[in-house]
């Protein structure tokens, strides 16, 4: 359902890997945070349920801040990052201020492609992980009934500032990141693997 998508990175044909069938590729070359990118600005309503998907390649020992979401006032509705304080091989699921789950990325470090899928629903604060179609993590009762806030913007490869934006001492993200794509819906676990189908042939970055 393409309108149910929120944002998405522009395509632009340039085959890079052996996994990413996608087009426009980001190169992140340091953790420095200096390289960074905004998509656009967040939904015009909050958000009860939101899907995000993306093919990356890092050859980092940590995840770094992948991408984070906060409205003009510093309040952090969304982001995804390895912390400072946390094992190399995690990685944290952040919804609102301070609320987290972990995730297991030890199969990311590896400078390959991989396609990641992160689905989560209001309702019964359901979560799911999945890593090349595979799922790794699942739960439910997480930020149960929140909605993430409307007007936002949304970053990739760094942390926001504000007064209520703690990501920690995370690092931004190094690696190549394609195909980044957000939906206001928990997709099915089907919908998850048709998004990763892998592609063969090409070079890795």
């Amino acid at each position: 359902r393409q309108e149910e998508r929120l944002w998405y990175s522009p395509p632009a044909p340039v085959p890079t890997s052996p996994a990413c069938r996608t087009g426009a590729v980001l190169l992140f070359p340091n953790s420095s945070g200096e390289h960074s990118a905004v998509l656009a600005l967040g939904p015009h309503r909050g958000l009860r349920a939101v899907s995000l998907c993306a093919w990356l390649a890092t050859p980092a020992p940590r995840l770094g801040v992948l991408l984070s979401y906060s409205t003009a006032d510093g309040h952090s509705g969304l982001a995804v990052h390895g912390h400072g304080g946390d094992g190399p091989g995690s990685a944290r699921f952040i919804l609102g201020n301070g609320k987290f789950r972990e995730l297991p990325v030890v199969p990311l470090l590896d400078g390959e492609w991989h396609h990641l899928c992160l689905t989560w629903s209001s309702g019964q604060g359901q979560y799911r992980f999945y890593l090349d179609r595979r799922l790794l993590a699942a739960g439910s009762g997480f930020q149960q009934g929140y909605e993430i806030p409307a007007g936002g913007s949304l970053v990739l490869g760094r942390g926001q500032d504000g007064p209520n934006t703690d990501l920690g001492p995370a690092e931004g993200f190094v690696g190549h990141l394609a195909g980044l794509a957000l939906w206001r819906r928990a997709l099915l676990p089907g919908e998850v693997r048709s998004t990763g189908q892998p592609v063969t042939g090409w070079d890795s970055p």
